[in-house]
Formats: structure tokens, sequence, C-alpha cells
């Protein structure tokens, strides 16, 4: 079954991420608030109201350390909306477009004509405490001494240094491009300068992770909708395309455990993710990889095929930025712009569509706007695309695409099982202050009270 051109990106919304709620006596938002916060910028992108979307779709991704397992349905009932296909990510980051592929499917079927992805959390304002540990932790790794994600990254980046004289001048490059669009970037959470030097200085987390490789858990709420081809000619937005998809795991622990830890699910999923998109290395113009380390987006580079593993040269002479070779985390990652848990993997869809639609900004993809894809005889509704992956480390997922003319981009979604430590020190004093229409919370923000929402 394919899923080509079947459904289309019409709406995104981003809430700007902060770490409220970290000191004593800061104002606070629940998640439930940037849930909506992040729906209504969709409905306002793709001019819908909550009514469009009684009896239609509704994905959630699942935050990773949240202990309630109806939260989708939680969920529906804090947007105030009664879907009639429900879908709950349930692979960490790669949920955002493992249900992508999912609510293609649906609308492809026929069974709805719009859906609404979302996330939401916020792990500085609502403290959850415990919870149960994840099997392979419990019995694999709190017994050897590894202790959390740091740890296990620590030894995946040690053996990658190890096995092809990887050093931190080649992981330090992908850094600070990422700093450098997150600086171009409204949304973007570290902003200030960074060079190679800054982050081989950075503190240790697990050696050799330092600060820097590390992603920085935030508050915020991401969202994205989709439509059928009928329905997506009829809203304001050009749509973004799915043209592609593909899903594998990779066992953590068990029987099956002991693979290549260099080598992720994405490796099988992207081939046929690109492979139903119809579309070759060449055709990708820029790519948005997920970045819970910087070591994990180094690998995905490699095992998404655009280089062969331990080519040290490919990352010494490739432009990494917007305006070179191979443009990647042109909004700055979560790296950079925070990680709301699980709703994180929505930041690279976001940040895809934008560069689709021409909205990047100072950062646009400038090397490619005018490159052809196809055969140019799309009609005018379809003559934007890109191509958009998503891969879990420990369970590899979705690589929903769409291409037809423009620009192609790619989206790689890495999870590992449990959520990265807290690493960052910074005040919200540190963030750059922002204003905007878009960014300003709307009116219904300042109750502390929800109630269904109508629009």
């Amino acid at each position: 079954m394919s899923i080509t051109n079947k459904a289309a990106i019409v709406g995104i919304g981003d809430t700007p991420t902060d770490r409220l709620g970290s000191k004593p006596g800061e104002p606070r938002k629940s998640s439930a608030e940037y849930l909506a916060w992040a729906m209504h910028l969709a409905l306002e992108d793709a001019g819908l109201s909550l009514k469009d979307f009684q009896g239609q779709g509704l994905g959630v991704t699942i935050p990773t350390a949240y202990p309630q397992p109806f939260w989708p349905e939680e969920v529906s009932e804090i947007l105030g909306i009664t879907p009639g296909f429900l879908l709950g990510g349930a692979t960490g980051g790669a949920g955002a477009v493992s249900l992508m592929g999912g609510m293609s499917a649906a609308i492809n079927s026929g069974l709805i004509d719009l859906a609404l992805v979302i996330g939401a959390a916020a792990p500085f304002s609502e403290h959850w405490g415990g919870g149960i540990q994840p099997g392979d932790m419990r019995d694999w790794e709190i017994p050897y001494g590894t202790m959390g994600p740091n740890s296990k990254i620590a030894m995946v980046m040690r053996r990658h240094m190890h096995e092809y004289g990887t050093t931190l001048d080649h992981l330090g490059k992908i850094a600070v491009t990422a700093r450098y669009h997150s600086s171009l970037n409204p949304l973007g959470y570290l902003r200030s300068p960074m060079t190679i030097d800054d982050y081989k200085k950075s503190r240790l987390v697990a050696d050799p992770v330092r600060l820097f490789d590390c992603v920085m858990p935030a508050n915020g709420g991401k969202a994205y909708i989709l439509a059928s081809p009928e329905r997506a000619k009829t809203l304001r937005k050009k749509p973004v395309w799915v043209k592609g998809f593909g899903e594998r795991s990779n066992p953590s622990y068990g029987p099956r455990a002991g693979s290549d830890a260099l080598i992720m699910g994405v490796k099988d999923a992207g081939r046929v993710a690109m492979e139903m998109a119809g579309v070759k290395h060449k055709d990708i113009n820029f790519l948005q990889l997920y970045d819970d380390y910087v070591i994990v987006v180094y690998l995905q580079i490699e095992d998404l095929g655009f280089c062969q593993k331990g080519d040290l040269k490919f990352f010494e002479n490739t432009d990494f930025t917007f305006k070179g070779q191979l443009p990647i985390q042109t909004g700055g990652g979560i790296i950079n712009c925070g990680q709301p848990s699980t709703a994180g993997g929505v930041h690279h869809i976001l940040e895809g569509v934008r560069q689709l639609r021409g909205e990047g900004g100072e950062r646009r993809d400038q090397q490619h706007n005018e490159k052809p894809l196809g055969d140019g005889k799309a009609e005018n509704t379809l003559d934007h695309g890109g191509l958009c992956l998503s891969q879990c480390w420990c369970s590899a997922s979705a690589l929903p695409s769409s291409a037809l003319r423009t620009k192609v981009f790619l989206t790689a979604i890495v999870s590992p099982n449990s959520r990265p430590e807290m690493i960052s020190t910074l005040t919200e004093s540190s963030r750059p202050v922002v204003t905007g229409r878009i960014l300003k919370p709307p009116p219904w923000l300042t109750n502390t009270a929800l109630t269904p929402l109508m629009v």
C-alpha cells in the first residue's frame, strides 16, 4: 500500500518553549494550556475551526514520563474534540511522524479527511515524580552501573570515536551549525553564538558527552494538521504532501538485543520511505534530524546513506548550513529550541514545512529554491514538496514525505527509551525576548481553569 500524495500538511502550530517552574514562585502553565495554545495556532494557520475536527482524526504524542495511560483520551477532552479516529504515539519522539503515517493511511482509507497531530509537555511546571523503571534499565543497565541515557550515549559516542577516529571537531561542527541556525530563528531558545572551542570546553556530562551535546528539556506545545487532497485544495496555505512512509525497529534489550549500537533503525526505515516517495539522495535538499544528542545526528547522516560509515572527510568538507550543500537543522533543532518531551519530534516536521513554504526567514534554504523535481507538470496545489523522516533509535519509525517540484526535505527522529536527564542550568532571563503576533499567548490562556475550547 502506498500513501503517496494521499494527505498533506495544511497547518502548523508552535508555541515558544520555556522553563517556567524551575524556580519557586515562577508563573507557570500546564501541559493542557500548551496543548490548547498549539492547537489554536495550527487552526489559525490552516484557516480552520474547532468544529471542523468533530468526528475527525486526533493523534497525540505520549510524554515519556507521564503516568496516565489514557493520555490521548484526556487530550481530546482538554481540546474539546470528539475524535472519529484516535491514535496515541507511543514511540518517543518518533511518534510525531509515526502518527503522520497512521493518519495519512486513515485519510487514504476515507475514514477521515482531517487530522490534528499534537503534543505538549511541561516538565518544569508539572512534577510527576517517580514512575516504573523500564525493563531494559532495571534488568540490563542499573545492575552494571549504567545510569540513564547520558551514559548510554556516552558509550555509543566513544565507540564511534574508537572505530572511526571521530573527534570533537567533527561533532562540534554539527553543534555549531545548529546553534547558528537557532540564532536566526525567532523561536530559538539558545541563540547566542557558539564556536567549536565553546563546544569542546563545555562541561562533561558523561565522558565524552558534553553539555552542548545534549538536548535541552523544556515546556511547550507543537501541532500540525493533515488533510485529504480534496480538503487541502480549499485551505489557505499551499499543502506539503506526504509521499512516503517506512517504519522499522531495533530491539533495545531482550533476546534480540546486541545489534550494532552504531546502526539505527532509520537505515531501513529511510530506504523504505524513499523508495515509496520515488526520490534519491540527490533529490534531498535539506535534513531535519532528531537531535537528542549531537552524535545521534551524526549517525543518522551515515545510516541514511549520505556518506559511508566512518567517512570523516564527508563531515569535514560538507557545509551543513542553510547556504551549503546539505543543510541540516535549519531551525536549530531541539538541542537549541527545547524538547517538550516527545512533542520535540514535531519540531522537525514544523521546520521542514516552514522551509517548503518559504517561511524560514533569514535561514531559508536558498541553495535549492529553484531546483525542479518531477516533470514540472504538477497542478498548482501540488507544487510544493518535502520529504520527512522519523525514526526511533530503539524503535525506528516513519518517513512521511512529500515531493513534487520545489524542494525535498528529510526529517529523522531518534527516541531512546528514557528521557534525558536535566542537563542545563540556564535561567529564564538568558532567553532572548521575542515579540510578534503569533508568539503572544491568546487571551484564553490567561485563565488557569480550562473549559472545552470553542473557536
